[in-house]
Protein backbone atom coordinates (compact mmCIF):
# COMPACT_ATOMS: atom_id res chain seq x y z
CA UNK A 1 0.00 0.00 0.00
CA UNK A 2 1.53 3.20 -0.64
CA UNK A 3 2.29 5.63 2.36
CA UNK A 4 -0.54 8.20 2.45
CA UNK A 5 -2.65 7.47 -0.05
CA UNK A 6 -5.39 9.36 0.92
CA UNK A 7 -3.30 12.54 1.83
CA UNK A 8 -1.31 11.70 -1.94
CA UNK A 9 -4.80 11.57 -3.28
CA UNK A 10 -6.33 14.83 -1.58
CA UNK A 11 -3.13 17.15 -1.75
CA UNK A 12 -2.56 16.14 -5.80
CA UNK A 13 -6.84 17.43 -6.27
CA UNK A 14 -6.13 20.67 -5.06
CA UNK A 15 -4.15 23.89 -4.44
CA UNK A 16 -4.99 25.23 -1.18
CA UNK A 17 -5.22 24.12 2.27
CA UNK A 18 -8.68 24.92 2.48
CA UNK A 19 -9.56 22.78 -0.22
CA UNK A 20 -7.81 19.91 1.22
CA UNK A 21 -9.19 19.99 4.81
CA UNK A 22 -12.89 20.33 3.66
CA UNK A 23 -12.73 16.69 1.99
CA UNK A 24 -12.52 14.47 4.75
CA UNK A 25 -14.00 11.24 3.72
CA UNK A 26 -17.36 10.17 4.76
CA UNK A 27 -17.31 7.02 5.16
CA UNK A 28 -14.39 7.30 7.08
CA UNK A 29 -10.67 6.89 7.48
CA UNK A 30 -8.18 4.20 8.56
CA UNK A 31 -4.53 4.32 9.63
CA UNK A 32 -3.19 0.87 9.43
CA UNK A 33 -0.71 -0.85 11.04
CA UNK A 34 0.76 2.03 13.73
CA UNK A 35 2.05 2.56 16.78
CA UNK A 36 -0.18 4.45 19.09
CA UNK A 37 1.19 6.83 21.90
CA UNK A 38 -1.28 7.60 24.14
CA UNK A 39 -0.66 9.14 27.66
CA UNK A 40 -3.27 6.59 29.27
CA UNK A 41 -1.25 3.58 28.20
CA UNK A 42 2.03 2.72 30.05
CA UNK A 43 3.79 1.32 27.19
CA UNK A 44 3.15 2.50 23.08
CA UNK A 45 0.72 0.08 21.47
CA UNK A 46 2.16 -1.51 17.91
CA UNK A 47 0.20 -2.50 14.81
CA UNK A 48 -2.40 -0.68 15.65
CA UNK A 49 -5.65 -0.17 13.26
CA UNK A 50 -7.41 3.44 13.90
CA UNK A 51 -10.69 4.10 12.57
CA UNK A 52 -11.81 7.46 11.88
CA UNK A 53 -15.54 8.22 11.67
CA UNK A 54 -17.44 11.70 11.63
CA UNK A 55 -14.36 13.63 13.42
CA UNK A 56 -14.21 10.71 16.10
CA UNK A 57 -12.16 7.91 16.47
CA UNK A 58 -14.45 4.90 16.46
CA UNK A 59 -11.97 2.15 16.32
CA UNK A 60 -8.91 0.80 17.57
CA UNK A 61 -7.87 -2.98 16.80
CA UNK A 62 -5.06 -4.89 16.46
CA UNK A 63 -6.32 -6.86 13.81
CA UNK A 64 -6.73 -5.53 9.98
CA UNK A 65 -10.18 -3.07 9.17
CA UNK A 66 -11.66 -3.24 6.27
CA UNK A 67 -12.69 0.16 4.82
CA UNK A 68 -10.69 2.83 2.92
CA UNK A 69 -9.46 5.67 2.15
CA UNK A 70 -6.57 4.08 4.47
CA UNK A 71 -3.12 5.30 5.52
CA UNK A 72 -0.16 3.38 5.84
CA UNK A 73 1.04 4.18 9.40
CA UNK A 74 4.38 1.34 9.23
CA UNK A 75 7.12 2.63 11.29
CA UNK A 76 5.12 5.80 12.44
CA UNK A 77 3.96 6.83 15.47
CA UNK A 78 0.23 8.45 16.33
CA UNK A 79 -0.46 10.65 19.39
CA UNK A 80 -2.70 13.30 20.18
CA UNK A 81 -2.91 16.46 19.12
CA UNK A 82 -0.92 18.67 21.26
CA UNK A 83 -3.06 21.52 23.72
CA UNK A 84 -1.24 24.72 24.63
CA UNK A 85 -2.91 26.31 27.86
CA UNK A 86 -1.48 29.67 27.60
CA UNK A 87 -1.73 32.01 24.17
CA UNK A 88 -3.36 35.22 23.44
CA UNK A 89 -5.13 34.73 20.19
CA UNK A 90 -5.92 38.36 18.80
CA UNK A 91 -4.18 41.51 20.22
CA UNK A 92 -6.07 44.48 19.27
CA UNK A 93 -6.20 46.30 16.94
CA UNK A 94 -5.75 43.64 14.44
CA UNK A 95 -2.14 42.96 13.94
CA UNK A 96 0.94 41.53 14.88
CA UNK A 97 1.73 42.54 17.97
CA UNK A 98 5.29 43.58 17.33
CA UNK A 99 3.88 46.22 14.35
CA UNK A 100 2.38 49.52 15.05
CA UNK A 101 -0.52 50.68 13.47
CA UNK A 102 1.76 52.68 11.25
CA UNK A 103 3.42 49.76 10.08
CA UNK A 104 0.29 47.82 9.73
CA UNK A 105 -1.28 50.63 7.55
CA UNK A 106 1.94 50.57 5.26
CA UNK A 107 2.05 46.72 5.30
CA UNK A 108 -2.01 45.76 4.95
CA UNK A 109 -1.03 42.77 2.65
CA UNK A 110 1.79 41.41 4.68
CA UNK A 111 -1.03 42.18 7.88
CA UNK A 112 -3.60 39.67 6.78
CA UNK A 113 -0.89 36.88 5.35
CA UNK A 114 0.55 37.07 9.07
CA UNK A 115 -3.29 36.81 10.56
CA UNK A 116 -4.07 34.09 8.15
CA UNK A 117 -0.82 32.50 8.77
CA UNK A 118 -1.30 32.27 12.27
CA UNK A 119 -3.62 29.08 13.07
CA UNK A 120 -1.76 26.94 10.53
CA UNK A 121 1.68 27.87 12.10
CA UNK A 122 -0.09 26.47 15.72
CA UNK A 123 -0.95 23.59 13.53
CA UNK A 124 2.14 23.10 11.61
CA UNK A 125 3.92 22.27 15.05
CA UNK A 126 1.28 20.20 16.08
CA UNK A 127 -0.89 22.21 18.45
CA UNK A 128 -4.44 21.09 17.75
CA UNK A 129 -5.89 22.90 20.81
CA UNK A 130 -4.90 26.49 22.50
CA UNK A 131 -6.51 28.36 25.14
CA UNK A 132 -6.44 31.96 25.17
CA UNK A 133 -5.84 33.30 28.91
CA UNK A 134 -7.36 36.72 28.68
CA UNK A 135 -9.93 35.63 25.91
CA UNK A 136 -13.55 36.70 25.14
CA UNK A 137 -16.62 34.76 23.63
CA UNK A 138 -16.43 36.99 20.18
CA UNK A 139 -12.71 36.59 19.80
CA UNK A 140 -12.90 32.92 20.19
CA UNK A 141 -15.39 32.39 17.75
CA UNK A 142 -13.55 34.54 14.96
CA UNK A 143 -10.80 32.19 15.79
CA UNK A 144 -13.07 28.97 15.54
CA UNK A 145 -15.09 29.67 12.26
CA UNK A 146 -11.85 29.24 10.07
CA UNK A 147 -11.63 26.66 8.11
CA UNK A 148 -8.54 25.29 9.21
CA UNK A 149 -7.24 26.35 12.84
CA UNK A 150 -6.44 24.54 16.22
CA UNK A 151 -9.95 24.83 18.12
CA UNK A 152 -10.07 27.53 20.51
CA UNK A 153 -11.25 27.94 24.09
CA UNK A 154 -10.51 31.14 26.54
CA UNK A 155 -10.50 31.86 29.98
CA UNK A 156 -12.73 35.07 31.20
CA UNK A 157 -10.05 37.41 33.05
CA UNK A 158 -10.70 39.58 35.59
CA UNK A 159 -8.22 41.42 38.18
CA UNK A 160 -8.96 42.24 41.77
CA UNK A 161 -8.05 46.55 42.72
CA UNK A 162 -9.47 47.98 46.07
CA UNK A 163 -11.49 44.86 46.58
CA UNK A 164 -13.50 45.45 43.27
CA UNK A 165 -13.59 42.71 40.55
CA UNK A 166 -12.88 44.11 37.21
CA UNK A 167 -12.87 42.08 33.80
CA UNK A 168 -9.77 42.29 32.12
CA UNK A 169 -10.50 42.70 28.29
CA UNK A 170 -7.07 42.72 26.45
CA UNK A 171 -3.70 41.16 27.51
CA UNK A 172 -1.77 43.68 29.97
CA UNK A 173 0.99 44.31 26.56
CA UNK A 174 -2.27 45.59 24.00
CA UNK A 175 -0.99 48.66 22.58
CA UNK A 176 -3.13 51.56 21.59
CA UNK A 177 -5.66 50.23 23.90
CA UNK A 178 -6.28 52.12 26.81
CA UNK A 179 -6.64 50.99 30.58
CA UNK A 180 -10.04 52.11 30.56
CA UNK A 181 -10.84 49.41 27.35
CA UNK A 182 -8.18 46.81 28.91
CA UNK A 183 -9.75 46.81 32.76
CA UNK A 184 -12.98 49.29 32.89
CA UNK A 185 -14.45 50.62 35.94
CA UNK A 186 -17.18 48.92 37.54
CA UNK A 187 -20.13 50.62 37.40
CA UNK A 188 -22.48 48.34 38.60
CA UNK A 189 -21.66 46.68 41.64
CA UNK A 190 -24.33 44.02 42.02
CA UNK A 191 -22.70 42.60 38.58
CA UNK A 192 -19.06 42.61 40.14
CA UNK A 193 -19.47 39.95 43.05
CA UNK A 194 -17.67 37.04 42.33
CA UNK A 195 -20.67 34.78 42.08
CA UNK A 196 -21.84 37.44 39.23
CA UNK A 197 -18.21 37.45 37.40
CA UNK A 198 -17.92 33.94 37.11
CA UNK A 199 -21.63 33.35 35.96
CA UNK A 200 -20.92 36.05 33.43
CA UNK A 201 -18.13 34.13 32.22
CA UNK A 202 -19.70 31.08 32.32
CA UNK A 203 -22.36 32.19 30.09
CA UNK A 204 -19.85 34.07 27.17
CA UNK A 205 -18.72 30.25 26.88
CA UNK A 206 -15.57 30.43 29.08
CA UNK A 207 -14.47 27.28 30.38
CA UNK A 208 -11.65 28.56 32.99
CA UNK A 209 -10.97 32.16 34.67
CA UNK A 210 -7.73 34.13 35.12
CA UNK A 211 -6.50 36.31 37.57
CA UNK A 212 -3.87 38.62 38.30
CA UNK A 213 -0.92 39.63 41.39
CA UNK A 214 1.03 42.25 40.00
CA UNK A 215 2.39 45.23 40.95
CA UNK A 216 -0.67 47.21 41.30
CA UNK A 217 -2.97 44.05 41.38
CA UNK A 218 -2.16 42.86 44.74
CA UNK A 219 -5.72 41.64 46.35
CA UNK A 220 -6.21 39.90 49.43
CA UNK A 221 -6.01 36.10 50.18
CA UNK A 222 -9.66 36.35 50.98
CA UNK A 223 -10.65 37.91 47.83
CA UNK A 224 -9.10 35.34 45.88
CA UNK A 225 -10.06 32.80 47.42
CA UNK A 226 -13.69 34.19 47.10
CA UNK A 227 -13.67 34.31 43.09
CA UNK A 228 -11.97 30.59 42.98
CA UNK A 229 -14.70 29.20 45.28
CA UNK A 230 -17.00 30.74 42.66
CA UNK A 231 -15.59 29.51 39.56
CA UNK A 232 -14.98 26.31 41.18
CA UNK A 233 -19.39 25.55 41.91
CA UNK A 234 -19.42 26.07 38.36
CA UNK A 235 -16.13 23.47 37.53
CA UNK A 236 -14.15 25.72 35.78
CA UNK A 237 -10.10 25.98 37.02
CA UNK A 238 -8.63 29.34 38.33
CA UNK A 239 -5.10 30.41 36.59
CA UNK A 240 -3.33 33.04 38.28
CA UNK A 241 -0.78 35.59 36.43
CA UNK A 242 1.95 35.40 39.80
CA UNK A 243 5.33 35.35 38.47
CA UNK A 244 7.51 36.16 40.93
CA UNK A 245 8.12 34.39 44.53
CA UNK A 246 5.68 36.74 46.63
CA UNK A 247 3.16 35.99 44.09
CA UNK A 248 3.69 32.68 44.21
CA UNK A 249 3.31 31.94 47.29
CA UNK A 250 0.03 33.90 47.59
CA UNK A 251 -0.95 31.86 44.93
CA UNK A 252 -0.67 28.70 46.88
CA UNK A 253 -2.45 30.43 49.86
CA UNK A 254 -5.29 31.83 47.87
CA UNK A 255 -5.80 27.91 46.03
CA UNK A 256 -5.87 28.45 42.96
CA UNK A 257 -5.37 25.66 40.03
CA UNK A 258 -2.78 26.90 38.38
CA UNK A 259 0.19 29.05 38.40
CA UNK A 260 0.64 30.90 35.16
CA UNK A 261 4.35 32.05 34.54
CA UNK A 262 7.74 30.70 36.02
CA UNK A 263 9.25 32.54 38.87
CA UNK A 264 11.06 35.28 37.74
CA UNK A 265 12.60 37.79 40.12
CA UNK A 266 12.33 41.70 41.71
CA UNK A 267 14.91 44.49 40.93
CA UNK A 268 17.80 43.19 42.95
CA UNK A 269 16.83 39.77 43.72
CA UNK A 270 19.57 37.59 43.16
CA UNK A 271 19.07 34.97 40.37
CA UNK A 272 19.82 31.64 42.81
CA UNK A 273 16.86 30.28 44.72
CA UNK A 274 16.70 30.79 48.08
CA UNK A 275 14.85 29.16 51.38
CA UNK A 276 11.96 31.02 51.18
CA UNK A 277 11.70 30.25 47.56
CA UNK A 278 11.90 26.86 48.06
CA UNK A 279 9.46 26.71 50.36
CA UNK A 280 7.11 27.82 48.22
CA UNK A 281 7.80 25.68 45.28
CA UNK A 282 7.55 22.72 48.14
CA UNK A 283 3.99 24.13 49.00
CA UNK A 284 3.57 23.99 44.93
CA UNK A 285 4.34 20.09 44.61
CA UNK A 286 2.41 19.52 48.34
CA UNK A 287 -0.77 20.95 47.56
CA UNK A 288 -0.76 20.10 43.42
CA UNK A 289 -1.09 22.99 42.67
CA UNK A 290 -1.00 23.60 38.53
CA UNK A 291 2.37 24.90 37.41
CA UNK A 292 3.20 26.78 33.76
CA UNK A 293 7.14 27.27 33.64
CA UNK A 294 6.72 29.83 30.55
CA UNK A 295 10.42 29.65 30.51
CA UNK A 296 10.24 30.92 26.39
CA UNK A 297 8.54 34.52 27.37
CA UNK A 298 12.13 35.79 28.92
CA UNK A 299 14.30 33.11 26.56
CA UNK A 300 12.32 35.54 23.76
CA UNK A 301 13.65 38.62 24.84
CA UNK A 302 17.26 37.78 25.27
CA UNK A 303 16.26 36.42 21.43
CA UNK A 304 15.44 39.98 20.56
CA UNK A 305 18.90 40.73 20.95
CA UNK A 306 19.99 38.27 18.54
CA UNK A 307 20.79 39.40 15.20
CA UNK A 308 20.26 36.13 13.07
CA UNK A 309 17.29 35.25 14.60
CA UNK A 310 14.90 36.04 12.23
CA UNK A 311 17.04 33.82 9.86
CA UNK A 312 16.72 30.66 11.56
CA UNK A 313 14.72 28.46 8.92
CA UNK A 314 12.30 27.31 11.56
CA UNK A 315 11.24 30.86 11.81
CA UNK A 316 9.91 30.83 7.81
CA UNK A 317 8.03 28.27 9.09
CA UNK A 318 5.65 30.25 11.87
CA UNK A 319 5.78 33.74 9.97
CA UNK A 320 5.40 34.60 5.58
CA UNK A 321 8.63 35.71 4.41
CA UNK A 322 7.07 39.40 3.66
CA UNK A 323 6.62 39.51 7.55
CA UNK A 324 10.03 38.39 8.27
CA UNK A 325 11.15 40.97 5.36
CA UNK A 326 9.48 44.33 7.68
CA UNK A 327 11.29 42.66 10.80
CA UNK A 328 14.14 42.33 9.62
CA UNK A 329 14.18 45.78 7.92
CA UNK A 330 12.07 47.72 10.95
CA UNK A 331 12.66 45.80 14.19
CA UNK A 332 9.88 45.21 16.40
CA UNK A 333 8.99 49.02 16.63
CA UNK A 334 6.51 48.26 19.39
CA UNK A 335 9.38 46.43 21.44
CA UNK A 336 9.75 47.48 25.04
CA UNK A 337 12.51 50.44 24.71
CA UNK A 338 14.10 48.33 27.37
CA UNK A 339 14.68 45.50 24.67
CA UNK A 340 16.00 47.58 21.83
CA UNK A 341 18.62 49.74 24.22
CA UNK A 342 20.12 46.34 25.86
CA UNK A 343 22.99 46.36 27.31
CA UNK A 344 25.46 44.12 28.73
CA UNK A 345 24.00 44.24 32.29
CA UNK A 346 20.50 43.60 30.90
CA UNK A 347 21.75 40.76 28.98
CA UNK A 348 23.24 39.34 31.95
CA UNK A 349 19.97 39.91 34.03
CA UNK A 350 18.04 37.68 31.39
CA UNK A 351 20.45 35.21 31.40
CA UNK A 352 20.63 34.88 35.16
CA UNK A 353 16.96 35.02 35.34
CA UNK A 354 16.48 32.47 32.44
CA UNK A 355 18.81 29.92 35.04
CA UNK A 356 16.93 30.65 37.59
CA UNK A 357 13.78 29.27 35.83
CA UNK A 358 15.52 26.17 34.35
CA UNK A 359 16.01 25.64 38.05
CA UNK A 360 12.46 25.75 38.91
CA UNK A 361 11.98 23.91 36.54
CA UNK A 362 13.99 21.12 37.57
CA UNK A 363 12.95 21.08 41.16
CA UNK A 364 9.17 20.39 40.22
CA UNK A 365 10.17 18.02 37.46
CA UNK A 366 11.81 16.13 40.16
CA UNK A 367 9.32 15.97 42.32
CA UNK A 368 6.67 15.11 39.59
CA UNK A 369 4.92 18.05 40.06
CA UNK A 370 1.71 19.27 38.35
CA UNK A 371 3.45 20.45 35.29
CA UNK A 372 1.20 22.24 32.76
CA UNK A 373 2.12 23.06 29.23
CA UNK A 374 1.58 26.60 28.40
CA UNK A 375 3.95 28.84 25.94
CA UNK A 376 2.51 32.19 26.70
CA UNK A 377 2.62 33.26 22.76
CA UNK A 378 2.81 36.16 22.64
CA UNK A 379 4.26 37.38 25.71
CA UNK A 380 5.28 40.77 25.05
CA UNK A 381 5.51 43.31 22.03
CA UNK A 382 8.21 41.41 20.25
CA UNK A 383 8.96 39.08 17.11
CA UNK A 384 10.43 36.35 19.29
CA UNK A 385 7.82 34.42 19.99
CA UNK A 386 6.36 33.05 16.63
CA UNK A 387 2.89 31.03 16.82
CA UNK A 388 3.56 27.46 17.41
CA UNK A 389 7.24 27.40 17.23
CA UNK A 390 7.09 29.33 20.41
CA UNK A 391 5.68 26.33 22.22
CA UNK A 392 8.06 24.04 20.23
CA UNK A 393 11.21 26.09 21.80
CA UNK A 394 9.25 25.86 25.05
CA UNK A 395 9.51 22.10 24.74
CA UNK A 396 13.08 22.12 24.82
CA UNK A 397 13.22 24.11 27.44
CA UNK A 398 11.50 21.86 29.46
CA UNK A 399 13.92 19.27 28.56
CA UNK A 400 17.11 20.44 29.03
CA UNK A 401 15.57 21.50 32.81
CA UNK A 402 15.11 17.65 33.23
CA UNK A 403 11.73 17.19 32.47
CA UNK A 404 11.21 13.84 30.94
CA UNK A 405 9.88 13.06 27.56
CA UNK A 406 7.27 11.38 29.39
CA UNK A 407 6.09 14.07 31.84
CA UNK A 408 6.46 16.40 28.70
CA UNK A 409 4.17 14.24 26.57
CA UNK A 410 1.68 14.31 29.71
CA UNK A 411 1.49 17.73 30.41
CA UNK A 412 0.83 18.74 26.47
CA UNK A 413 -2.06 16.70 26.60
CA UNK A 414 -3.64 14.57 28.90
CA UNK A 415 -3.00 16.58 31.96
CA UNK A 416 -3.88 19.97 29.95
CA UNK A 417 -7.22 18.14 29.12
CA UNK A 418 -7.99 17.04 32.57
CA UNK A 419 -6.99 20.74 34.05
CA UNK A 420 -9.33 22.25 31.35
CA UNK A 421 -12.40 19.48 31.89
CA UNK A 422 -12.20 18.26 28.13
CA UNK A 423 -10.69 14.70 29.25
CA UNK A 424 -13.96 13.14 27.45
CA UNK A 425 -13.20 14.77 24.03
CA UNK A 426 -9.17 15.29 24.07
CA UNK A 427 -5.85 14.13 25.11
CA UNK A 428 -5.79 10.56 24.37
CA UNK A 429 -5.82 8.17 21.17
CA UNK A 430 -9.44 6.41 21.97
CA UNK A 431 -12.64 5.34 20.91
CA UNK A 432 -14.90 8.59 21.16
CA UNK A 433 -12.52 10.98 21.51
CA UNK A 434 -12.06 14.07 18.64
CA UNK A 435 -9.66 12.74 15.99
CA UNK A 436 -7.26 15.32 16.06
CA UNK A 437 -3.95 13.24 15.62
CA UNK A 438 -0.62 13.71 14.54
CA UNK A 439 1.35 11.54 12.55
CA UNK A 440 5.43 11.11 13.14
CA UNK A 441 8.15 9.37 12.05
CA UNK A 442 9.16 9.37 15.73
CA UNK A 443 8.70 8.46 19.24
CA UNK A 444 8.26 11.33 21.07
CA UNK A 445 8.60 9.08 24.64
CA UNK A 446 12.16 8.87 23.10
CA UNK A 447 13.10 12.05 22.16
CA UNK A 448 11.88 15.84 22.25
CA UNK A 449 13.02 16.12 18.52
CA UNK A 450 10.15 13.50 17.59
CA UNK A 451 8.09 16.98 17.46
CA UNK A 452 10.08 18.10 14.51
CA UNK A 453 9.12 14.88 12.77
CA UNK A 454 5.21 15.49 12.21
CA UNK A 455 4.53 14.43 8.65
CA UNK A 456 0.61 14.85 9.07
CA UNK A 457 -2.12 16.68 11.33
CA UNK A 458 -5.32 15.36 11.47
CA UNK A 459 -8.17 17.90 12.26
CA UNK A 460 -11.39 16.78 13.45
CA UNK A 461 -10.91 13.56 11.25
CA UNK A 462 -9.16 15.31 8.04
CA UNK A 463 -5.56 14.41 6.84
CA UNK A 464 -3.58 17.38 6.43
CA UNK A 465 0.10 16.95 5.36
CA UNK A 466 1.91 19.14 7.42
CA UNK A 467 3.89 20.60 4.75
CA UNK A 468 1.15 22.56 3.50
CA UNK A 469 0.59 24.36 6.69
CA UNK A 470 3.86 26.00 6.88
CA UNK A 471 4.41 29.71 6.10
CA UNK A 472 6.53 29.06 3.44
CA UNK A 473 3.28 27.65 1.69
CA UNK A 474 1.60 30.85 2.27
CA UNK A 475 0.14 32.84 -0.77
CA UNK A 476 3.15 35.29 -2.10
CA UNK A 477 2.86 39.30 -1.52
CA UNK A 478 3.86 40.99 -4.03
CA UNK A 479 7.02 42.52 -3.86
CA UNK A 480 6.03 46.26 -3.81
CA UNK A 481 4.21 46.37 -0.43
CA UNK A 482 6.62 43.61 1.01
CA UNK A 483 9.01 46.05 0.29
CA UNK A 484 7.60 49.67 1.27
CA UNK A 485 8.44 50.98 4.42
CA UNK A 486 6.50 51.74 6.91
CA UNK A 487 5.85 55.38 9.16
CA UNK A 488 8.42 54.18 11.97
Amino acid sequence: MTRLIALAATAGACFGLTACATHAPSSGLIISNVTVVSPERAQPLEHVYVRILDGRISELSTRPLRGAPQIDGTDRYLIPGLIDSHVHLAVPPGFPSPMTAQQAAAHPETVAAALEQDPRSYLFFGFTTVVDLVGSAERTRQWNAREVRPDAYFCGAAAIIDGEIRYIHFPYFSYDVPMERRIPPVVDPAGHTPEAVVAHMATDGAICVKTIYERGFTPTVEEVRALVTAAHARDMPVFIHANRKRAQAFAVAAGVDVIAHGMWRDPGEDAALDAEAREVLAAIVRDGTGYQPTTQVIAGLLDMLSTDYLARPDVADAYPVALIDVYARQGAVGAPERIRSADLELQARLRGTIGRATEVTRILAEADAHLLFGSDTPSDLIYTNPPGLNGRLEMNNWVAAGVSEKQLFRALTIDNARLLRLERQLGTVEPGKVANLLLLRADPLQSVEAYDTIETVFLHGRPIPRAVLSARKAPAVEASTASADGNN
